[in-house]
Order: structure tokens, then C-alpha cells, then sequence
């Protein structure tokens, strides 16, 4: 089997972080693949907010937290509650990719984001991509947030994803071949 490949099985969710902060030199990395990223027709259409900051990254957990309860999504409340109210795991590097609304902005983002979940494996990190903080960037605090969190004007969230060293142990998922359809 190749390297990427064996990345790609490699990788599973990770809910929990060490302290550890990430060097410049694995920032600047992450920063690449994420830039790296194909986008339809080459629009390149998304931004990447790298958020390193303690305090920042706790704001944005409270956010989330904030729009949930505004959301009135009990359910999701009681799954955050689940997991500790953690939303971002403690992770030193949370990266939020937002984008000018479009056909296929949901989908650039994806493939982003899977670019920067790969490259963090490749480099010895773990991620978990997150699709919660949405919540801090809609309903009647969106604007605020959005500000908050640097989004260009006209820019919507699309997808999130906490980045660190692993503190805890996870198996990738297992793989149901009858998944995928041969023709």
C-alpha cells in the first residue's frame, strides 16, 4: 500500500487533545494544504481562519454554545453535554473554512477540509471535522460572530476542523464493502 493510502485508513476522529501547540513549521503546512485545495472551476471562493488563539477558540466554543441555546435544539444541547460541552476538544489549532455562498462552495469546502484532516495525519497530528459550529455563525448572533471570527463580507460557514496531538486512542471506523456499487 502507498503513503497517502495508508493515511487516508489511518485516520480516524479524535475527541480529545494534548496541551501541545503546533510549530510554525506544521501551521505554514497546514496553511498549504489547505491552499492546495482544488475549487470548482478554480473560483478558490473559501477562507481559512486559522485559530490558535486560547482565548479565541474559547470564545468561539461559547458562540457555538450560544447559538444551540438560541436555536432552541434541545437535542443537540444534550449531545454537546455528552461530550463534555466540548464542542473543539481542546484542540490548539481549530481551522474554520467559510465561503461566498455558491453551487459548489459546500462541496470545495469538503474537499478542503479532508485535505487538511490528511496532511495533519501525515504529519503525526490528529483532527476531528466538525460541522457544530455552525451554530455560532446563524441564527439572530450570526452577523456578530462573523465579525467576530474575521468572515469577509458576503461569507458563509461551511465547515470546521480541530487539529493537535491525540489524547486519546481511536480505531478508524470499519468499512462496509457493500457500500460501494460496481457497474
Amino acid at each position: 500500500m502507498n503513503t497517502v493510502l495508508e493515511t487516508v485508513c489511518a485516520r480516524s476522529s479524535i475527541r480529545a487533545y494534548t496541551p501541545e501547540k503546533l510549530t510554525e513549521e506544521e501551521l505554514s503546512a497546514l496553511r498549504k494544504a489547505a491552499l492546495a485545495s482544488p475549487t470548482a472551476m478554480n473560483r478558490q471562493d473559501q477562507r481559512f481562519i486559522f485559530i490558535t488563539s486560547d482565548e479565541k477558540r474559547a470564545r468561539l466554543e461559547e458562540a457555538i454554545i450560544e447559538g444551540v441555546v438560541a436555536s432552541g435544539n434541545t437535542a443537540f444541547l444534550e449531545r454537546m453535554k455528552s461530550r463534555g460541552g466540548k464542542v473543539t476538544y481542546d484542540a490548539p489549532l481549530v481551522v474554520v473554512i467559510c465561503a461566498k455562498p455558491g453551487r459548489f462552495s459546500p462541496v470545495d469546502a469538503g474537499i478542503a477540509v479532508e485535505n487538511l484532516a490528511l496532511a495533519a495525519k501525515s504529519m503525526g497530528l490528529d483532527s476531528v471535522i466538525l460541522g457544530m459550529p455552525a451554530a455560532a455563525f446563524s441564527g439572530p448572533n450570526a452577523e456578530a460572530a462573523k465579525a467576530e471570527f474575521a468572515f469577509p463580507e458576503g461569507f458563509e460557514f461551511e465547515i470546521a476542523i480541530s487539529i493537535g496531538h491525540r489524547a486519546m486512542d481511536k480505531a478508524p471506523h470499519e468499512y462496509d464493502g457493500s457500500h460501494v456499487i460496481d457497474l
